[in-house]
């Protein structure tokens, strides 16, 4: 199997203090906002006016809706207080964490975002040995980074409906094996693994190695929070869940994300030298993101209805897509080679991914926009694939 291809367009990132700290930047690195209960003004992204030659940037997995309101007052009354290390905050935050997931402070890393926890990960996993399990056509994170560092990654194929063939690489599993990496809902699939065939399936594989399961977009999925997988972390399994605000949260530029895992695997990979302290604006724009229920709720009604605007849009353009996507973003068969195909959306004014996973060289991943980006999207899509 051939491993995920590097493409251009990837983008995209004391004692008792010192034991919550979290990561930095380690390795490479989502309806308007009035409409939230919570609400005091329209997101900027939202408000502007249309402009007809911006570039629609649905390459990115982010939320064009922006972060909540209060999540940008916070940040507008911690400005001036940047020159203070930010190891009470981290603790705070972590502990805000630990209740809203169940498990204890200390089982919480907190990070600049959740690639530094996939890079530690795969370093963790490096220097105890063994290979890495994960499917073909999958989020590249903790792949890249240890491969780069030699640790061997075994790529299982998809199943025909291109979901993870969790039977597979259970099965694949051996003396020989270090951790498996599952990303549920998968990028760039966006399929999920259905809640009861995980969780038999990490109760199996944890009992002979680690799990470590990426939640980014898990927040959009229909049966959410029934897929969310922290019990085992709890219940003291060798499992690492991974969460980013990145997506749901709208701060994609404002790095904030976290790591549930045992207690002994969270320190080793703070004692690795390798990780930072956490930015002090995403910490604050984080806990009053958390306490913007309202806002969460509005976010997930409007990346769902962006997405099945999505699915309308290449169901018109007859093209196949991975059925039953649960993520922000769709993965379409364009009938070209996805490098041609970006580069002429890119013409048209339209970003998406290019060639980026190799074993499908004609598909491409198209993220939810604002509506008027989605419809530009679809104009220049037909206008590139009526001939096709």
């Amino acid at each position: 199997m051939t491993r995920p291809s590097e493409d251009t367009l990837f983008s995209p990132s004391r004692r008792s203090m010192m034991l919550l700290a979290g990561a930095g930047a380690v390795g490479a690195a989502t309806a308007l906002s009035a409409c939230s209960e919570s609400a005091s003004a329209v997101t900027p992204a939202a408000n502007d006016a249309i402009d007809p030659d911006a570039i629609a940037i649905l390459s990115s997995n982010e939320n064009p809706y922006g972060p909540s309101p209060k999540a940008v007052e916070a940040i507008r009354a911690e400005a001036g207080n940047l020159y203070r290390y930010t190891y009470p905050t981290v603790m705070k935050f972590a502990e805000m964490i630990a209740a809203k997931e169940g498990v204890a402070p200390e089982q919480v890393l907190v990070t600049n975002g959740s690639t530094p926890i996939l890079a530690a990960f795969s370093d963790w996993v490096n220097v105890k040995g063994g290979k890495i399990i994960t499917s073909a056509i999958t989020y590249e994170g903790v792949p890249r980074v240890a491969e780069q560092a030699g640790t061997e990654v075994v790529y299982m194929p998809l199943t025909a409906d291109m979901g993870y063939d969790m039977e597979a690489i259970a099965t694949r599993v051996s003396a020989d094996t270090g951790a498996v990496y599952i990303c549920n809902p998968n990028n760039p699939t966006g399929k999920t693994i259905p809640p009861a065939q995980l969780k038999a399936f990490i109760e199996d594989v944890s009992a002979k190695v680690p799990v470590f399961i990426d939640e980014a977009y898990l927040d959009m999925a229909d049966d959410y929070p029934a897929g969310v997988m922290s019990e085992f972390v709890t219940a003291g399994k060798p499992v690492i869940v991974a969460r980013t605000f990145s997506k749901i949260y709208g701060m994609a530029g404002q790095r904030l994300g976290y790591g549930l895992m045992p207690a002994d695997m969270a320190m080793d990979m703070r004692n690795t030298g390798r990780l930072s302290n956490v930015n002090h604006l995403g910490l604050v724009a984080g806990m009053a993101s958390l306490d913007d229920t309202a806002h969460f709720e509005d976010m997930r009604a409007k990346m769902i209805r962006g997405r099945a605007k999505l699915i309308a849009m290449a169901a018109d353009l007859g093209r196949p897509i991975a059925p039953d996507p649960q993520g922000s973003f769709i993965y379409m068969d364009v009938g070209m080679p996805a490098k041609d195909f970006a580069a002429q959306m890119m013409d048209r004014g339209v970003k998406v991914v290019g060639e980026r996973w190799s074993e499908k060289p004609n598909w491409t991943r198209i993220c939810v926009g604002l509506d008027h980006e989605i419809e530009k999207c679809h104009a220049a899509a037909k206008e590139i694939l009526t001939s096709i």
